[in-house]
């Protein structure tokens, strides 16, 4: 197939993150009560995707009662009670407007700490939990093993390979869209994160089953950009030989990024619901004169192997949505339309840097091919229409 130039592929995340400002209604509150707290100071801080910042503080009297009220997030964001400046802290997971009660005891802040109205931030004291009972194993095992090499390093990586699994299985791929599995990315043991996404594949399908999701609910948000950008850096950086298959995970463990997207009725049509047919996902133009001789070569490959479980799902970078309908009308296949055009977030998440560019995707909704990997593209369809 003819492969053709396209100047303006990437994908702009654009928006900036902000606080919603509109009224005295539009804010969500913290407050509770810290036993044998008289003396001691509370302090409220924004975790930022860069650095953490005080916005609030109160002394505390002899009833222990405090409470905190600030500008709703656009987005889930993360804020933390500390109690003095050198004390412990509690994260809290904020959605918008919700009323959180903390009510706990400054001799023993985080073991005695309990959550109303909040239930990613109980989701998250949970992963804070294990955080630090897995940095209690691990200072055991360096105590006792010595310096961190040899057979003790050895135990080390794996402890925390299982750690990760774990988290990943239990707290993410069920729900990769929450708060709580944003925040599991980011766990560390003596400072240093257990994700590495630049580095270790696994993680990296992590971090981008969070950001896929992260990006569709929230596409303009300072956080989703942020996570957005690191998951295609680790893409790039962990992504198998040119001749390799090619796995990119998504939010919902189908095998692949999800797409969801409005055919010419208007219909949304999502790419994972084609689970169980051998597709093809073709990123197109109609636009320019020469897609339509290419639509003619797909049309042959439709019509010889639809009935045997083969779909095209073809998106349409197309400006223009009248044209783009009058141009699909004729065609048997699915066509749908990305009115983003070239800065389609979905052209990032699959590194499509070029019009057309189509994948293969097997019945298990596994991305095995690219383009630029077929040789025979009759042959490569065959082989995966055999598959069971």
């Amino acid at each position: 197939m003819k492969i053709l130039n396209f100047n303006r592929i990437g994908a702009a995340l654009m928006g900036a993150f902000i606080f919603a400002s509109c009224s005295q209604q539009e804010t969500f509150t913290i407050k509770g009560n810290i036993a044998n707290g008289e003396g001691h100071t509370l302090y409220l801080s924004h975790i930022g995707t860069q650095k953490s910042n005080y916005i609030d503080s109160a002394k505390l009297g002899k009833s222990g009662d405090f409470k905190f009220s600030y500008e709703r997030p656009e987005c889930y964001d993360f804020y933390r009670l500390q109690l003095d400046k050198k004390g412990r802290q509690i994260t809290i997971a904020i959605d918008s407007t919700e009323t959180v009660t903390i009510n706990s005891d400054a001799k023993s802040f985080i073991d005695s700490c309990h959550i109303a109205g909040s239930p990613q931030s109980e989701i998250i004291a949970e992963l804070a939990a294990l955080e630090q009972a897995l940095q209690t194993q691990v200072n055991t095992l360096i105590k006792n093993g010595g310096p961190m090499i040899g057979e003790t390093r050895k135990t080390i990586n794996t402890v925390i390979d299982e750690f990760k699994q774990n988290i990943c299985k239990e707290f993410i791929a069920p729900a990769p869209h929450s708060a709580s599995a944003y925040y599991a990315l980011f766990l560390n043991i003596n400072g240093t994160p257990l994700f590495d996404p630049l580095h270790i594949r696994f993680d990296s399908r992590c971090y981008s089953a969070v950001a896929t999701s992260l990006n569709h609910h929230h596409p303009h948000a300072t956080r989703a950009q942020h996570l957005s950008n690191l998951a295609i850096k680790s893409m790039r950086a962990t992504q198998p030989a040119k001749r390799d298959t090619i796995y990119i995970d998504s939010s919902n463990a189908t095998g692949l990024f999800d797409i969801k997207l409005p055919n010419i009725d208007g219909d949304s049509v999502s790419l994972s619901s084609l689970k169980g047919k051998v597709v093809m996902l073709d990123f197109t133009v109609y636009g320019n004169a020469e897609i339509s001789a290419r639509n003619l070569e797909l049309r042959e490959l439709y019509d010889k192997y639809k009935k045997r479980g083969f779909e095209i799902y073809q998106i349409s970078l197309d400006g223009k949505e009248h044209f783009w309908k009058t141009s699909a009308s004729n065609l048997p296949w699915l066509c749908v339309r990305d009115a983003a055009g070239p800065e389609s977030y979905n052209l990032t998440l699959y590194r499509v840097q070029r019009i057309p560019t189509y994948f293969l995707i097997n019945r298990a909704n596994e991305i095995v091919l690219r383009d630029e990997q077929v040789e025979d593209i009759n042959k490569s369809i065959e082989k995966l229409l055999s598959e069971r």
